[in-house]
């Protein structure tokens, strides 16, 4: 069969979820206009940005700087991730609470790990394990806040900066939603603090149960994390995040009035964002796309793989199509196995945007019939040659026999 041939065919052939990666996509309308459902949102500041295109889908003030409560603790978070193995054991350090405070009672005096007490700082929003953190890990509560606001600095949080490793209302202490969703971004890339934050709960070493701040956490599953806060200057404040069907999202509101207003706001954001993005999954590693004849034959092919898995996160609108691009019609030999011959093209509103290569699953061996010539040109200079030497000597002889003596 050509290669044309299995072209025309191989959105058919394919099947399966890959069969709409490589037709035009039907376009689905957007809205215009920003949902009722998100016009409604009662947080003072909010952002939702799609994490794979960093586009961001919804903002309200969100280059406002404001107090952030204990949404605070994810700088503090990152500053122990950047400095010590999650494995080293430290002393949990005597902390004096005021009424109200969030803690993760832990016992001063005794050694917890890194990994411990950045589960008491995440998920019931521990001020003791930040209060810990900062002395061990910076020495003093004050070269500790150094190191956060040298982090924001290098991270390119423009409009943040830290007073305290808590998230308590003290002067000089905010953020903005903007800086907050960044820093998510950084954080979820973390496979431990990723792990940590979408925990319900978690039971430490002496029998110490955590349960997290975050009620939203273990009731709808393609919530993620991240970090709750509240203050009395800050409002109740929460970075979320969500992934689903290949797209991730992270959401940040803050100031809302109450507990159940930020999580109504919080899944408000975030069933926009995965209702306005799709998926779409471009190849599969190792999976044949197309089989190519070899040295002209029109029986032996060699079938054609994509190099490595692709897919493209889109807006539902988004007019998107694949096709196979610098296939040869034919395959002659030798050729080895992985070789490149072609590449699936993915195009974004006929924009290309992505390219995977196609690899020669096996071997192509040489053609035989080629073979065949180079050996009878061989063997036929082999024996003009084997000729030509006999007559030589031959013509000397002659030479020999006729010389006077």
């Amino acid at each position: 069969m050509s290669v044309r041939r299995l072209l025309s065919g191989l959105a058919l052939c394919l099947g399966g979820a890959l069969a709409p990666a490589l037709v035009p996509a039907a376009a689905v309308a957007q809205p215009s206009t920003v949902p009722a459902s998100l016009a409604q949102l009662q947080a003072r500041e909010a952002i939702l940005v799609e994490t794979d295109t960093g586009a961001t889908l919804f903002a309200r003030n969100a280059q406002t700087p404001v107090p952030i409560a204990s949404t605070t603790k994810l700088m503090t978070a990152y500053v122990t991730l950047e400095y010590e193995p999650l494995e080293r054991k430290l002393i949990e350090q005597p902390y004096y609470a005021e009424a109200g405070e969030s803690l993760a009672d832990l016992t001063p005096g005794r050694a917890y790990t890194v990994a411990s007490l950045l589960r008491g700082l995440l998920i019931p929003s521990g001020n003791d394990a930040a209060h810990t953190l900062a002395i061990d890990v910076g020495g003093t509560d004050q070269h500790f806040l150094a190191m956060m606001n040298a982090a924001a600095a290098q991270l390119g949080l423009d409009d943040t900066h830290y007073t305290t490793p808590v998230g308590l209302d003290t002067p000089g202490n905010y953020s903005t939603a903007t800086d907050l969703a960044k820093l998510a971004q950084v954080l979820m890339r973390n496979w431990f603090f990723a792990k940590v934050v979408r925990e319900p709960q978690a039971v430490l070493p002496y029998g110490t149960v955590l349960v997290n701040s975050d009620d939203l956490i273990g009731t709808v599953p393609w919530l993620v994390g991240v970090k709750t806060g509240h203050t009395a200057g800050a409002g109740y404040c929460l970075v979320g995040a969500a992934s689903a069907g290949g797209v991730h999202l992270v959401s940040v509101v803050l100031g809302d009035p109450s507990n159940a207003a930020r999580d109504a706001d919080t899944l408000a954001l975030l069933r926009y964002g995965l209702h306005l993005y799709r998926n779409v999954p471009i190849a599969v590693a190792g999976r044949t796309y197309v089989r190519a004849t070899v040295n002209g034959s029109s029986t032996e092919h060699v079938a054609l793989v994509a190099a490595h898995s692709e897919s493209l996160t889109v807006t539902r609108q988004t007019p998107l199509e694949a096709s196979l691009v610098g296939v040869p019609s034919t395959l002659q030999g030798p050729i080895a196995a992985g070789t490149p011959e072609g590449a699936i093209v993915a195009r974004e509103n006929g924009r290309v945007t992505l390219t995977i290569p196609l690899l020669t699953q096996t071997a192509v061996a040489g053609d035989p019939g080629s073979s065949l010539l180079v050996k009878l040109l061989i063997a036929l200079a082999v024996a003009l040659a084997a000729s030509l030497l006999l007559m030589r000597r031959r013509a000397r002889r002659a030479v020999r026999r006729g010389a006077p003596r």
